[in-house]
């Protein structure tokens, strides 16, 4: 089945785009002029015709009108600080490494750190200790543990500042088992998802070779992906893809490795694509992208 954007996903995206005015500016007559932008934007656009571009294009309405280049940018700084602080805390017991299954939990758990697809109320911290004690299926885990035992080169997609502090520990799994690990953050500023400041804040820069995709979109367009990114793609034999607009934006691209997608389920779009509870937490396995299924969120 084709994963494609429905037009439903356009109320997600408008209470997506308040918070983000709000995040913007205090000024209620700048909030107004941007959501007046906005909704003047979407009467332009093809609801039957939906991709990435549309969040980014309506978050860059927001940013010009309020005049605030990143509406989250606190946000990211409180999630990193507070992803650093959990390592302080648990530095002991990090100190000699983790198993790889403890790795994909945190990371996975991580994944609920999004400004994008959630209503948050909570702080990160109180996000974070809630989605600590979500259940990953150990069949899922074992696969993509075997996955990785038989790549070479892995291409890993983060989603969120702070959720990509807890990355490292995964990032730091794989390596450990062989693969050279190439890590991707955003090209700029888009919700609260990771770009090269945040990698740099929470020393992700300092394991593993850290590019940008090139582009401010949440997800993966690669017709506007930056040359280094598209190099680390085509020449991965494994991409590891973090969250729900990674996995919309990359599931129906042919000819990519082997690719696995670890993230929340956190609308009823994914939810109903995915067959699986809004809530939970998966980690999915696409074959080669010659092979048209996803034959591990069936099994």
């Amino acid at each position: 089945m084709k994963m494609k954007l429905a037009s439903r996903c356009i109320s997600c995206v408008l209470t997506q785009l308040m918070e983000a005015c709000q995040y913007a500016t205090l000024d209620g007559a700048l909030r107004y002029s941007a959501l007046a932008a906005v909704i003047r934007h979407l009467n332009t656009v093809d609801l039957d015709h939906l991709d990435v571009r549309i969040g980014r294009d309506l978050h860059k309405i927001v940013r010009e009108v309020t005049g605030n280049s990143d509406p989250y940018g606190e946000v990211k700084k409180s999630s990193n600080r507070m992803a650093l602080d959990w390592f302080s805390r648990n530095g002991k017991a990090l100190k000699n490494g983790v198993s790889f299954g403890y790795a994909v939990k945190i990371a996975a758990a991580a994944n609920i750190i999004d400004y994008g697809a959630l209503r948050i109320t909570d702080s990160p911290k109180k996000l974070f200790a809630k989605a600590i004690n979500g259940r990953v299926d150990p069949k899922e885990v074992a696969r993509l543990q075997r996955l990785v035992e038989r790549s070479s080169r892995a291409l890993y997609i983060c989603d969120n500042a702070g959720e990509i502090a807890f990355d490292k520990l995964l990032v730091s799994a794989i390596q450990n088992m062989g693969p050279t690990v190439t890590v991707a953050v955003r090209g700029g500023p888009i919700i609260n998802d990771a770009t090269m400041d945040d990698a740099r804040a929470v020393e992700m820069t300092k394991l593993a070779k850290t590019i940008s995709t090139g582009t401010d979109i949440y997800g993966i367009l690669l017709e506007e992906s930056s040359s280094e990114f598209l190099n680390a793609f085509h020449r991965s034999d494994l991409i590891i893809s973090k969250g729900q607009a990674n996995l919309e934006s990359l599931v129906n691209i042919r000819g990519k490795p082997a690719t696995a997608y670890i993230l929340k389920v956190k609308c009823e779009l994914i939810s109903k694509y995915l067959k699986s509870r809004t809530g939970s937490t998966r980690v999915l396995i696409q074959p080669p992208s010659r092979d048209k299924s996803m034959d591990s969120r069936r099994e």
